[in-house]
Order: structure tokens, then C-alpha cells, then sequence
């Protein structure tokens, strides 16, 4: 039994090295740099001044997009003319009601603590 017990953890080791190393060569051929957006819930006193963030929309089928928008209005008058629109594309984008977890779930393998000290990204 104990010997089984060690194989299996020799075999996990090797899987989790595998793993890092496949990790590692998937940020080198990405780039390392990698762009998230956290659009945080609004304050009270910014609920009272604007109607919440309806000129911002997250696409349900992309959690790498974000979409601005704003009314487009005549410089003759004040007719509105429609929306402008502007489309934005990150490695990951986090709506208002994302959680700290679920956050930190997505950047924990780009975390690496050296020493024990300082995350270096």
C-alpha cells in the first residue's frame, strides 16, 4: 500500500512538472505579456449620479471582450444621432459582479512567488 502510495505521488510530481513546463511554453509562444480588465462595481455616490454602466456591455459569448458606448449627438442640435461604439479586446475581461476567487483563480499559474518573499508575474 505504501509503495503504491509513492508511485502515485512520484507520478503526480511528474505530471505537475509537466504541466509547468507546458505552462511555461504556452506563455512563451503567447507573449508574456498578458492585459486584464477588472471594471469594479460602482460606489453609492456614483450609482446617484449615472444610471449604473449601461454604456458598458460583456459580450456572454467573449470573456475577452468589453464594449463602450455612448450616445452620439449633433453638433448642430442636441438630436441624437445614435451610438458610438468602441470594441475592446483583452487576454480576459472581469464584469463588476466578478468575485476576488474567481479572479484569482484565472492569474494564479502567472503568480510565481520566489524566495518566499515577492509575486513576481
Amino acid at each position: 500500500r505504501e509503495q503504491r502510495l509513492g508511485r502515485q505521488e512520484e507520478r503526480l510530481h511528474g505530471l505537475e512538472m509537466e504541466r509547468r513546463r507546458l505552462h511555461n511554453l504556452i506563455q512563451e509562444l503567447k507573449g508574456n505579456i498578458r492585459v486584464f480588465c477588472r471594471v469594479r462595481p460602482l460606489l453609492p455616490e456614483e450609482e446617484e449620479r449615472q444610471k449604473g454602466l449601461e454604456h458598458l456591455r460583456f459580450p456572454p459569448e467573449d470573456n475577452k471582450a468589453l464594449v463602450l458606448s455612448r450616445p452620439e449627438e449633433s453638433h448642430v442640435g442636441r438630436d441624437r444621432r445614435g451610438d458610438i461604439r468602441y470594441d475592446f479586446s483583452f487576454d480576459r475581461v472581469f464584469p463588476p459582479a466578478a468575485s476576488q476567487q474567481e479572479i484569482f483563480e484565472e492569474i494564479a499559474l502567472l503568480v510565481q512567488v520566489r524566495g518566499g518573499k515577492t509575486p513576481q508575474m
